[in-house]
């Protein structure tokens, strides 16, 4: 089965997905004179709104890459790409919990979004792993044999996420800004992983 299909239902999912989460801008209630006042009151969703889209524009990124370089796909590898966007789907809910917990700054629904976020993010980088490994596995699904050793050696990054977002999850119950720091510094990982790759493409 060709890729064609599933790339451009995936493309679409995500360009869906950046699409919803701005809709969680409106106009906030100000008086007259007070409206710089009122939109730098909503810093929590510009937070939680830039983490996110940097976090999904990555791993479009990641996902546009590795299905370049597959040149058939089977039965299991569609069902990876449907979990892995499936979860994917959930970072606007995400956003929305921890841009909601930033504004009522209440440490116990802080402690849940950032978890909620931690967890999730760190399924997504597992669902990641699989990947590459599956495709080692199957290197006949790739458009050059050779592939599968680079596949071999980019497992590295989402293993490393995956400890990164342990540690956000382990430190959000003892401190919840040392979670959310971890949380930030998993998705700039991710980042600067892809600019590592980039750089040696």
């Amino acid at each position: 089965m060709k890729t064609d299909r599933i790339q451009a239902f995936s493309d679409g999912i995500f360009s869906i997905l950046i699409t919803v989460i701005v809709l969680e801008f409106n106009i906030p209630s100000y008086s007259n004179g007070h409206l710089a006042a009122a939109v730098w009151q909503q810093w929590p969703k510009f937070f939680a709104y830039v983490l996110t889209f940097s976090y999904i524009g990555i791993l479009w990124l990641f996902h546009h890459d590795m299905f370049s370089c597959i040149q058939a796909t089977d039965a299991k590898l569609n069902v990876l790409n449907l979990i892995s966007i499936f979860l994917t789907t959930l970072l606007s809910y995400s956003m929305s919990l921890l841009s909601e917990s930033l504004v009522t700054h209440n440490l116990s629904d802080l402690q849940f979004s950032i978890i909620f976020y931690s967890l999730l993010a760190l399924s997504i980088s597992l669902s990641y792993l699989e990947f590459y490994h599956y495709l080692f596995q199957k290197s006949y699904l790739l458009t050059d044999h050779t592939i599968k050793f680079q596949l071999q050696d980019l497992r590295k990054y989402p293993l490393a996420s995956c400890l990164i977002y342990l540690l956000a999850l382990i430190s959000t119950v003892f401190n919840v800004y040392a979670g959310l720091l971890f949380l930030v510094a998993g998705i700039l990982f991710h980042g600067f992983a892809y600019w590592e790759i980039a750089k040696s493409a």
